[in-house]
């Protein structure tokens, strides 16, 4: 009788993952994406925000560095 528990448990969890797949593909398709244009300005602003920040903070550590210098030295 186990056995047969064993199988049956088995079987609906192969159901329930086709199930859960189907549905995973019609939500799939329900999915609008920004369109090119906007997904490439909107990686532009951030590599040259990134960059800009990068910058400011590598002049601070640079000032930092020689004020630091002396003072110690």
């Amino acid at each position: 009788m186990a056995l047969k528990d064993q199988d049956l448990n088995k079987e609906n969890f192969k159901d329930r993952v086709v199930r859960f797949l189907k549905e995973v593909k019609i939500e799939a398709k329900k999915i609008t994406w920004a369109p090119k244009k906007q997904v490439l300005m909107g990686t532009l602003m951030v590599v040259v925000f990134s960059l800009f920040i990068g910058a400011y903070l590598g002049i601070l550590d640079i000032i930092y560095n020689f004020i630091i210098s002396i003072l110690v030295g």
